[in-house]
């Protein structure tokens, strides 16, 4: 009897499994299995489809040239997308491009920025550059397709483009490239490649745009030409879109259709250089089942100093009067912790730039002092791989939990807060016994009354607003009261091996910030009086160019924007509280390459660039804004390819390894103690690749 009911209940889940299956859009392929994958199923498939529009630019300009009705603009629901952004800054803006910009390319095709990719021209060359005192092997970064090779080197692959160069220096481990005469052979050839073979990953580019925008009138909404080329484009994606979707397979197929440009240009026609409508791109990640879309738009960050390798920038801060500072009023201690009623926080946001040798890397390793003085420091550890800050000689830890922060173009934040607490001073009595000097003469002994102080400190530092480390720091302290007198200026560390270094900001608070306060704050930029933090400051310079000085004065001077702090001073045998007028920062440049002395900076020293807000929490919530280095990590992460990994010139337990690809940064996270991947514009996909096991 129990054997029947047992037959009849597995009848009736098959006839409720046929009903339920009868309802769904399709029904579910015999040859799809339940194995387990990233998708669930293992004969689904991921594809990549990536159509570059040469130079077509971005912004509203791209935005409105695309037909409302069209098909990108219908796209949009289910994409991750950017219409603004920025081409990766060149190592200079002399560069003349012939029609296909060449660098504006090799930065896409490689995934990192010109310093490290070295592609300088039209060969598609990486220029070699030979430092005797740098001992690092030169690098060169290979075309996308590469990464593929290695991963699979039976993954067919297609690149179809009018650039025969480039096809032959950068795109030639694609299974098979074509150089192409015209846009219409470009469509066609892989229309026709699309419905016949089996390519995974598929690049081409169109050039018409590019050339309207250039002889039809410029990169603007009223030269007819680009408006029309760019309606062309709309017409020629919905068909190669058509052709994936007419493929035998397609239900068994995800596709990532990737729309780009790789430049902008002017108005009046010109591009190559670094004005932001010349570097100005767009980007559109398109997947059907993409459950959420998004506009990044985290925004630009205009006018950035360049601190040049060669740099200096000194703040005044010592209670030794010298010659040339005769103007000073008050020479007294502002950033001495012995100063601040023992509490500081110091922080500063800055974007490295590779080195001489297309890494990160510095030259010797050792790592470089950002910020100093006497008593505290904040250092860039070995290869940037860590920081820390010391105070006191005090830190969290030299280099026990490496991250890549600052081994990206990716603008961080670090931050080290410190506390002096149970604080006492006390006299100390020492019998000092009788001695006897060379001649003969005699002292006698005595006591000896030293004036001391002890107490504990606790030193956090934190990237991007994330605790560095969970352990326990606080350590105690025992010294003569004179070694807390720190009467040293506060250093901006130059002659580093980068080529240079974006500094965004440098803040000085008088109080130890919580962990929640130093997450707030290491995300804003430009902070204002109405910040609740802000009467804390002490110093708080902002390396922008700004209009009217209230940045830079002479383009020499970083203005501090707190003018004066109130402060303990000693007047005669006295100590009483008084406003102190603040220092701005002296940039200084090497006299010569090399050299130990530094000189005045000069108008023609001083240089800018304009960068994307990559601040992490910013990107977090904004997304992140479309840039060279990121179609390429976007393919290796569809495709679920690990990212190529480059190695320090150290082996073993000094050797750090970081990812050869400049959109990608793994900071390290002291709670799950691991590197964390960050950044990616596509953000987490993984529950809109299920989707066949939920459609209705």
């Amino acid at each position: 009897m129990k054997r029947r009911i047992i037959i009849w209940n597995f009848l009736v889940m098959v006839l409720l499994g046929n009903v339920l299956i009868s309802c769904t859009k399709y029904d579910t392929p015999e040859l799809i299995e339940e194995v387990g994958g990233t998708s669930g199923r293992s004969s689904v498939k991921k594809y990549v489809l990536w159509v570059n529009i040469e130079g077509a630019g971005g912004g509203d300009l791209v935005k409105n040239a695309f037909p409302e009705s069209g098909i990108v603009k219908g796209l949009l629901s289910h994409s991750r997308y950017a219409w603004s952004g920025l081409e990766a800054e060149h190592i200079d803006d002399t560069y003349v491009p012939t029609a296909e910009h060449a660098i504006a390319s090799a930065s896409m095709l490689t995934g990192n920025i010109p310093m490290r990719h070295g592609i300088a021209d039209g060969t598609y060359l990486s220029e070699q550059i030979f430092d005797p005192t740098y001992d690092e092997a030169m690098k060169e970064y290979p075309g996308f397709f590469q990464y593929i090779v290695d991963y699979d080197k039976s993954m067919k692959t297609l690149a179809v483009t009018p650039w025969k160069t480039l096809n032959e220096k950068l795109l030639d481990k694609a299974s098979s490239t074509v150089t192409t005469a015209s846009d219409e052979e470009t469509l066609n050839t892989v229309l026709q490649k699309v419905s016949n073979e089996d390519n995974r990953v598929i690049y081409l580019s169109f050039r018409n745009v590019l050339e309207a925008a250039r002889s039809g009138g410029g990169w603007n909404s009223a030269n007819t030409q680009y408006v029309n080329a760019m309606h062309q484009m709309d017409d020629y994606i919905g068909q190669l879109l058509e052709a994936v979707r007419a493929r035998p397979d397609y239900y068994y197929e995800d596709w990532l259709v990737m729309i780009t440009s790789n430049h902008g240009g002017t108005g009046d026609g010109k591009y190559g250089g670094m004005s932001v409508e010349e570097r100005n791109m767009f980007g559109i990640f398109y997947y059907e089942h993409f459950s959420k879309s998004k506009e990044m738009n985290p925004g630009l960050i205009e006018d950035v100093l360049c601190f040049d390798k060669s740099f200096q920038g000194v703040v005044i801060d010592s209670i030794t009067r010298m010659p040339d500072l005769k103007e000073i009023e008050t020479m007294r201690q502002v950033y001495s912790l012995d100063s601040l009623n023992s509490e500081m926080t110091v922080e500063f946001i800055m974007a490295a730039r590779p080195s001489i040798g297309r890494s990160y890397v510095p030259g010797d390793q050792n790592g470089k002092n950002i910020l100093e003085k006497r008593r505290w420091y904040m250092k860039l550890d070995h290869t940037y791989a860590s920081a820390f800050g010391s105070f006191y000689g005090k830190s969290d830890g030299i280099g026990s939990q490496r991250t890549s922060a600052f081994l990206n173009p990716m603008i961080h934040t670090f931050t080290t807060t410190v506390k002096f607490y149970n604080s006492e001073g006390y006299i100390s009595t020492d019998w000092v016994d009788e001695s006897e000097d060379e001649w003969g003469n005699k002292t006698e002994g005595y006591l000896k009354k030293t004036s001391k102080r002890k107490g504990k400190v606790a030193v956090y530092s934190y990237y991007d607003g994330f605790k560095k480390t969970t352990k326990e720091t606080d350590t105690d302290l025992d010294w003569n009261s004179t070694e807390f007198i720190d009467n040293n200026n506060l250093v901006i560390d130059g002659g580093m091996n980068n080529l240079c270094r974006y500094i965004l900001e440098l803040r000085i608070w008088n109080k130890e910030l919580s962990a929640n306060e130093v997450k707030q704050y290491s995300n804003k930029l430009k902070l204002s009086p109405s910040d609740p933090m802000y009467q804390h400051l002490i110093g708080y310079w902002q390396f922008y160019k700004g209009e009217e000085g209230q940045y830079l004065e002479d383009d020499s001077i970083v203005v501090n924007q707190i003018k004066q702090v109130r402060k303990r001073v000693r007047v005669g045998d006295e100590e009483v509280e008084q406003d102190v007028r603040t220092e701005g920062l002296r940039l200084r440049k090497t006299v010569e390459p090399g050299s130990k002395y530094y000189t005045y900076i000069e108008k023609d020293d001083v240089r800018y660039m304009t960068m994307t807000n990559t601040l992490y929490q910013t990107i977090e919530t904004e997304g992140r804004m479309m840039e060279s280095v990121l179609p390429v990590p976007t393919i290796l992460q569809w495709l679920d390819i690990s990212f190529p990994m480059e190695t320090t010139r150290e082996t073993g337990a000094n050797a750090f390894r970081t990812s050869k690809l400049d959109g990608v940064a793994y900071p390290w996270d002291a709670e799950s103690n691991k590197a964390v991947w960050r950044g990616m514009i596509l953000g987490d996909y993984s529950v809109d690749l299920e989707w066949r096991d939920y459609e209705k």
